[in-house]
């Protein structure tokens, strides 16, 4: 019996680069040692997303493709109603990505391969950028490609990869039973779910690696290069409730004592940083680390201060806008 992959795509509201992806997910080449199932999860679009799925599905040249809606507004949902209809379908390994990636015709086969080691739960790849002909901005520094959906922790496979370490949604496989062992996503976070799932792998021990050379291409979107995304990006990427409070470090009002100082730090370094000759990308580096910090800070007062007012809070924080940057 063939191997059974679903290659699993949630998208909200953008049908345009959606359609763009299915062209580039349409040249995939598969052998006869394995099945593939694609599945676009709707998440209460309200624009042609299903008309571009349903245009693609009739002439689709490669396995199966379907169609799923899932109306609770939030990519956890749509990520864990994929992974159950991914199980009715039979399917036993669970690629993940989505609706503005570009694959190479051996990226359903290259994972499939990675997985003959059955210790294998969970891997991540690169994410490279393609950015538009204009490149980056002069303000961008490297260290920021995270923000974009960049993904490059070099050439080594690491296995396994340090213990921080988390597959990124845009480039994430696992086994089917992996969710069985460790629960699915976590519905409770509205950002960054793909890292508190692998940061929950990582704390029980399943086994995970990075696997260098299996990449996929980001491109872009010129409207996303700007200053103000990039400070809501990284204020929303703060967010922490009180009751991540880490154990054996001191905290003060629910935040760790050693924020306060490295913020406090920041906005120092940072009033002065064109004295000292500070390059723009380095400064602007600094400065979403500020943001960062403050996200933390707020949300940990307001979910100690307001609990009852907090899941509203993180909820409109966190959730994406569309042409909002």
């Amino acid at each position: 019996m063939p191997l059974h992959i679903a290659v699993i795509l949630c998208t909200w509201n953008r049908a345009a680069s959606l359609r763009v992806t299915l062209d580039s997910l349409r040249g995939q080449q598969i052998d006869g040692s394995t099945a593939v199932s694609f599945i676009v999860m709707d998440n209460n679009s309200n624009d042609d997303t299903r008309a571009v799925v349903e245009a693609a599905r009739s002439d689709w040249p490669v396995g199966q493709l379907h169609y799923r809606f899932e109306g609770r507004q939030g990519k956890q949902f749509a990520l864990n109603s994929g992974i159950d209809f991914a199980r009715s379908l039979g399917c036993e390994l669970l690629l993940f990505s989505d609706d503005d990636i570009l694959f190479p015709p051996r990226w359903c086969q290259q994972a499939a391969g990675f997985f003959q080691d059955p210790h294998v739960m969970l891997i991540g790849g690169k994410t490279l950028l393609d950015w538009p002909p204009a490149g980056p901005p002069a303000w961008f520094h490297r260290n920021m490609a995270a923000i974009l959906a960049g993904v490059d922790l070099g050439d080594r496979r690491l296995d396994p990869p340090d213990s921080t370490y988390a597959p990124a949604g845009s480039n994430m496989a696992a086994r089917v039973g992996l969710f069985d062992q460790v629960g699915g996503f976590s519905e409770a976070h509205f950002r960054h779910m793909d890292y508190e799932f692998g940061q929950r792998c990582m704390k029980r021990g399943v086994y995970v690696t990075y696997e260098p050379d299996w990449v996929v291409r980001a491109p872009v979107d010129p409207q996303l290069l700007t200053r103000r995304y990039f400070r809501r990006w990284s204020l929303k990427a703060g967010i922490s409730p009180w009751q991540d409070m880490q154990p054996g470090i001191r905290h003060l009002g629910w935040v760790p004592l050693w924020l306060y100082r490295q913020i406090v730090q920041d906005c120092l370094v940072w009033l002065v940083a064109p004295l000292r000759g500070e390059s723009p990308d380095s400064r602007f580096l600094r400065e979403l680390r500020i943001w960062r910090g403050w996200g933390t800070v707020a949300s940990r007062w307001i979910s100690r201060l307001r609990p009852s007012a907090y899941p509203a809070w993180v909820k409109a924080r966190s959730q994406k806008r569309k042409d909002v940057y």
